[in-house]
Order: structure tokens, then C-alpha cells, then sequence
């Protein structure tokens, strides 16, 4: 088994022990080792985070309007609570919207039966047989007329006989022309008839539909799955599509969308990166800090960002999107977004719990020869999880103290143990 690079507590403690039995005189006691955890420095490459002024937002809100006028019967829904996209959250009194339906319906089955029965062949059939006994007696009287003609010119038959022939082929005629005018006035009236009840069934057929589709806007549904807002105007009051604006907020919670401005300069640093949304591997990872300084347990990632540069203010929008499963985001919240904008390369880190403040400055607690404490003052980069980088002040294998610190001076000895680290 490997031996431990730092010496224990109780060998430190009984070699002080045998030197000082070794001299016959008293002394002052020498001040007691002070147990302490330490790590060593480490090189690593970090993420350099920028630090950005967020908002919270909803992906999808939709405000509740009526879309129909009439009393606010029943709401079925707890203010703010949540609710799943089609369930039932308000009914506006339906029964004028019903009766509506109904008059459309009787319009539709009228008009249908004036199709049926403009449609319907009785009248023409009879104008036909009319045409076709006219012109029966008509082709008669043609024939009788073409026998008689040449015998009374031979003056074989009387020329009555002609005369009679000739009056009924004319009287014939005349009634083959009525009977084929009667026709089509016949077959005329019954095309208009047809277009007439068409039209009806077109235009009543539109009513139901209006009048159907006015009907389902008594039945207000969410249209989203999310947080519902405070009822803007109490059961049994009268609503409107004039006077009523809104009746309830619906907004999308998981996940919820988180808006910052992005520096022109960090712009340019991610933009390769951010140009590529589609690409989920490239998308930077983003850490949210709430407004009480928490950090928000689920990692973001950018999902759009804005047009164009604000010339303003020289910032650009970047919208991102957080898992929200426990719904602790809520639209319209302030928070802290940390951007990964670079890399840098073999950077020096501390843990956090190795910083202290001493005189305005930032030192650390080195663990030096004889492992007395040497304090270093340190110059600090950006934080990275539970370390901090270090630009300055002390050197990759340097053993720092991170536990334990209140309790030592300088030239104080110690007797340094490795921290423990989570999970090992």
C-alpha cells in the first residue's frame, strides 16, 4: 500500500512528545498541529463564463377570450393551477347557440326538400307527352295534307276536302309550337327551381356552420398544457367579444424560455457555435442563478437568437430554453445567466473554499516545508462550478487548505489531510 504524501496527526504529535522529554528543562509548550483538509492545485481547461441579466418567459401564452356574447355559467378551473391542453375551464350559457343550430338544421332540410322536389321530373314528362301528341296530330295532319293536295288539283275530291286538310295541318302546328314552348318554360322553371333550392341548401348549409362553430365557443378549453392565471371576471357575469378582453392567462411552463442580451463582442465569440442551433452537440451549456442567488438545478441551452445587433444598447437577444419540470420557473422572473463565451487552456484552480479574504485582498492558505502555512495573495479569474481560477500568486501542485481555515495564523503547522471529495 502507497504511503500517504502527508504525515499523520498522532506521528507528529508523539515525535514533539520524545523532544521534548529529551531536555531536562522546562519550556513553553509548543502550540498543537492544527488538523486541516487540503488539495493540491490543479491545470485545467475551464469555460471562461460571461455573466448576462435574464428574464423568464413563456414559450406559448394565450389569452381566454369570448368569442361569443353571453353569462359566464360555470368555470371549472382553481386559479393558478395547472392545467392540461383541451380540459374543460369555462361554459358560457349555450341555449341561444343551441336554438341557433337547430333553425339552421330545419333551413338545411327545407332546402333539401325543394331540391328533391324541384328536381323532380312530373311537370316535364307531361310537357313532353304534350309535344309528342301534338306532334302526333301534327305528322297526321302533314300526311293527310300531302294526299289530299294532288287529288283536288286533279279535281278527284272536292276542294273542301283540301281546304279542310290545310286548316288542320295549320291548327296542328300551332299547337306543336305552344306545346314546345310550354316545354321549355317547363324545363326552364325547373332549372331555376334547382339553383334556387341549391342556393338555399349552400346558404343554410354556412348558417349550421356558423352557427355550430358559435355553439362550440360557449365550451372554452386550454389550448396548452401549463399554468393558468387569476379569473379575470367572476362566475355569472355577462361577457362579451366588446367588453371582455380577456378572461384567463394560459402559459407553457416545461420548458420555459429564458431571454438575455448578449454582448457584440461575446456575439462574436459564439457565434460559430450559436449559428449552428440545430447541431444539439455544439450548443453551449448555460447555468441559471435565481434572484435570491441560488443556482437553478437544470443546465439551458440557447434555442434562437434576435435579427439583428440593437445599436442602442449593442447587445443582441438570445433566447434559451430550461427543462422546468418541477415548475419553480414562472414567466416573468429576473435571473443571472453564465455563458460559456471561450476556453481557456491550462488554467489554474482552487477550490472556492480555499479563498479567503484578508486586508481587501484574496489570499490562500499554502501548506509550505515542515508543513507550516505560507500565505499567498492571489489574483482570481472567473468561477467555474465549486472552483475559481487563479491568473497569479501560486503554482500547479501547490497544496492549499480548504477546510479549516479560521483556525490558522501564519507559520502556524498543520497536519494536512486530502479533502474529501463527493461521491468517493
Amino acid at each position: 500500500m502507497a504511503k500517504s504524501a502527508y504525515p499523520s496527526a498522532l506521528g507528529s504529535l508523539a515525535l514533539a512528545a520524545a523532544l521534548a522529554g529529551c531536555h531536562g528543562q522546562t519550556s513553553a509548550p509548543a502550540a498543537a498541529p492544527v488538523p486541516v483538509s487540503v488539495e493540491k492545485v490543479v491545470r485545467q481547461d475551464v469555460p471562461v463564463m460571461a455573466d448576462y441579466v435574464a428574464h423568464t418567459e413563456a414559450v406559448q401564452q394565450v389569452d381566454l377570450v369570448p368569442r361569443v356574447d353571453g353569462y359566464l355559467q360555470t368555470v371549472n378551473f382553481r386559479d393558478g393551477s395547472f392545467v392540461h391542453q383541451g380540459q374543460l375551464l369555462m361554459q358560457i350559457q349555450p341555449e341561444q347557440y343551441q336554438a341557433a343550430v337547430l333553425a339552421a338544421q330545419a333551413s338545411l332540410d327545407k332546402g333539401n326538400a325543394n331540391l328533391v322536389r324541384a328536381e323532380s321530373n312530373v311537370a316535364d314528362q307531361t310537357a313532353k307527352a304534350q309535344v309528342a301528341a301534338d306532334a302526333a296530330v301534327y305528322f297526321r295532319a302533314v300526311k293527310q295534307l300531302q294526299i289530299i293536295k294532288p287529288l283536288a288539283q286533279k279535281e278527284a275530291v272536292p276542294q273542301t276536302d283540301l281546304y279542310n286538310a290545310q286548316a288542320q295541318f295549320a291548327t296542328s302546328a300551332a299547337s306543336l309550337y305552344g306545346a314546345k314552348a310550354q316545354l321549355q318554360d317547363v324545363e326552364l322553371n325547373q332549372r331555376t327551381a334547382i339553383l334556387n333550392a341549391k342556393s338555399d341548401i349552400d346558404q343554410a348549409t354556412a348558417q349550421l356552420i356558423n352557427a355550430k362553430l358559435n355553439l362550440s365557443y360557449t365550451t372554452i378549453t386550454s389550448p396548452v398544457t401549463g399554468i393558468i392565471s387569476f379569473l379575470k371576471v367572476d362566475q355569472g357575469n355577462y361577457v362579451s367579444q366588446a367588453k371582455t378582453p380577456t378572461l384567463a392567462t394560459v402559459s407553457t411552463v416545461n420548458p420555459m424560455k429564458v431571454v438575455f442580451q448578449l454582448s457584440e463582442s461575446d456575439y462574436l465569440k459564439v457565434a460559430p457555435r450559436l449559428l449552428q442551433m440545430r447541431d444539439q452537440a455544439r450548443r453551449p451549456t448555460l447555468t441559471l442563478f435565481l434572484s435570491d442567488g441560488s443556482q437553478y438545478p437544470y443546465p439551458g441551452t440557447p434555442s434562437s437568437i434576435n435579427r439583428a445587433v440593437d445599436q442602442q444598447t449593442g447587445t443582441i437577444a438570445v433566447e434559451s430554453l430550461f427543462p422546468n419540470p418541477d415548475g419553480l420557473l414562472r414567466p416573468g422572473q429576473f435571473a443571472r445567466v453564465d455563458f460559456p463565451i471561450s476556453i481557456a487552456r491550462n488554467a489554474l484552480l482552487v477550490p472556492q473554499t480555499a479563498v479567503k479574504s484578508l486586508q481587501g485582498s484574496s489570499v490562500v492558505y499554502e501548506v509550505g516545508p515542515d508543513n507550516k502555512i505560507q500565505i499567498r495573495s492571489v489574483e482570481l479569474g472567473t468561477s467555474y462550478g465549486p472552483n475559481v481560477v487563479v491568473e497569479s500568486g501560486i503554482q500547479a501542485g501547490d497544496v492549499v487548505v480548504v477546510g479549516g481555515l479560521n483556525r490558522l495564523q501564519p507559520d502556524s503547522v498543520v497536519v494536512p489531510a486530502p479533502a474529501r471529495t463527493p461521491g468517493k
